[in-house]
């Protein structure tokens, strides 16, 4: 499979000038869970880590609602598996998925809730709250490409209820009609969040210490209950693109 800079060179391209590959994104995931104050409340793993990267103005910051979120750099990875291998008293274990543009991967981080009444904090101190229904609370992430600059990955991410009532809905396809079941889904819009990644660095989400606070959003995505304590959840991804043939 070529890389991405491979894509720009001649052989890139048939007697036609048409690009003979698909550009894709694909994702290494570690997902670990340690016990509650070890992430949030450590700044070790953070000191790695540059927070300022998240893009764009905000009316919602996600440090008030239990979220920490920045890039650190691909030769941090050794210090960082090093630390992360102390807190969770194991190897780090990777998993991939592959980011299709237009398709965003979800990761379910708690499955199962009952209804739940989620706070979102604002920067001018006031909040607000709602009520979301069964299911499960998902990370949903979008990688975009800049086919000029295939070094770079712009990731964006929200927090999401995935409702475990599947309404029937009725589909006119080609002329055919079809019933489907699916999910409803429930974004978090005001916690959605951009950043701008470089090839083969590496994202970390994790909770900040307002997670600790039960009705803040953090708390509901990244923290939960295992046989009577309470864990935190840190993802942490590397992008990097390849390129598939059309």
């Amino acid at each position: 499979m070529p890389s991405a800079r491979e894509l720009f060179s001649a052989s890139a391209k048939d007697d036609n000038g048409k690009k003979q590959y698909r550009l894709l994104v694909r994702l290494r995931v570690a997902t670990m869970e340690v016990p509650v104050g070890t992430a949030s409340g450590s700044e070790e793993i953070w000191s790695y880590i540059e927070e300022e990267p998240v893009l764009g103005a905000r009316s919602v910051g996600l440090g008030p609602n239990g979220f920490r979120v920045g890039v650190a750099r691909r030769d941090s990875w050794q210090d960082l598996t090093r630390i992360l291998k102390r807190m969770t008293g194991r190897d780090v274990r990777n998993d991939y998925a592959t980011a299709v543009p237009g398709d965003p991967i979800r990761f379910i981080l708690k499955r199962n809730q009952p209804v739940q009444t989620i706070f979102v904090y604002y920067e001018d101190r006031t909040f607000s709250g709602a009520d979301y229904p069964p299911g499960d609370n998902v990370l949903s992430l979008s990688c975009t490409l800049d086919e000029d600059d295939p070094t770079k990955i712009l990731i964006t991410a929200v927090p999401q209820i995935c409702s475990t009532d599947r309404p029937v809905e009725f589909l006119n396809e080609g002329g055919r009609m079809m019933i489907v079941s699916k999910p409803q889904m429930f974004p978090l819009s005001a916690l959605t969040f951009q950043l701008l990644v470089p090839a083969h660095d590496i994202l970390v989400i994790g909770p900040g210490v307002a997670a600790r606070r039960q009705a803040s959003a953090g708390h509901h995505f990244l923290v939960k209950e295992r046989e009577g304590m309470e864990f935190e959840t840190v993802l942490v991804l590397i992008p990097e693109v390849v390129a598939v043939a059309q």
